[in-house]
């Protein structure tokens, strides 16, 4: 997916220390420059322009995935294990032979294990046909590829200037709060024109840290979202407020000005597994 009309976010400019895990790590509310997240070293952030998508599904799926993060982080499966256990975001053909070591290594599955799954959602998009790679990740075949431990999602079309705009966001935010990662995407309007009406942007919002004071909120009790932008490979505390009837293009949309679409999760029953 393409970029935004003027560019308001910038790469990670500093490494912090190697996280342990995969799933973006959330600033405290009021960070406004937000918080890079790294895997071994190296910045998680999407390959190319079409990435942003299948990023935010891959980061979507290792935050519910052990052996997907490990993959990731370290290039390693765990012995014996049995090939219907093999996550599905791992190409076949990095499997075998010797794990890169280093940063390096991290960024050469990020960008192998990003276009499979870039791929995967490509696939049967538009009935049997394929949807164009250059395009990226159609929001109904990221709910069919989106995979997390308990929940099914579906692709639900989002106007952020209707009432039925906050009672979306407000599911989004009870996901997170409950640890299950939601799939955004963002776009322009109609004032600049159709093609930006449409989406062009894929963020995930993640899980609040666990040891906030007020966990998922602000100071004065305002739900906070955190949106992790694989563009910037950065997480943005956004007010949940500030998400509806928006104007101007924020960081953490990418850029954007508008949430236009959302993929959420829901509860998977036994009688319907």
């Amino acid at each position: 997916m393409s970029s935004p009309p003027r560019d308001v976010t910038s790469p990670a400019s500093s490494t912090p220390p190697p996280a342990t895990r995969p799933a973006p790590a959330p600033p405290t509310p009021g960070a406004g420059a937000g918080l890079p997240v790294t895997l071994g070293g190296a910045p998680a952030r999407q390959s190319d322009h079409t990435t942003c998508g299948s990023t935010a599904l891959l980061m979507l799926a290792a935050t519910g995935d052990r052996v997907l993060a490990d993959w990731l982080e370290h290039g390693t499966l765990p012995p014996a294990l049995p090939p219907h256990r093999v996550p599905p975001e791992i190409p076949p053909a990095a499997l075998g032979g010797t794990a890169q070591p280093g940063p390096a290594g991290v960024t050469a599955r990020l960008t192998a294990a990003q276009r499979h799954v870039r791929a995967r959602t490509s696939a049967a998009a538009l009935g049997p046909a394929p949807w164009p790679g250059s395009l990226g990740t159609p929001p109904w075949t990221a709910a069919r590829e989106a995979r997390f431990p308990g929940v099914r999602y579906r692709s639900v079309p989002l106007a952020d200037t209707t009432a039925r705009a906050r009672t979306l966001f407000t599911s989004v935010h009870g996901a997170t709060l409950a640890g299950v990662p939601v799939p955004l995407y963002t776009g322009g309007d109609l004032g600049r024109g159709l093609t930006t009406a449409v989406p062009r942007h894929v963020v995930l919002a993640v899980p609040p840290p666990a040891a906030a004071a007020h966990r998922g909120h602000d100071d004065a009790g305002r739900p906070v979202l955190h949106l992790y932008d694989p563009a910037s490979g950065r997480v943005y505390p956004v007010l949940l407020d500030e998400l509806l009837a928006r104007e101007d293009p924020h960081p953490a949309l990418g850029g954007w000005s508008h949430v236009v679409w959302v993929v959420l999760p829901e509860p998977v029953h036994a009688d319907a597994a």
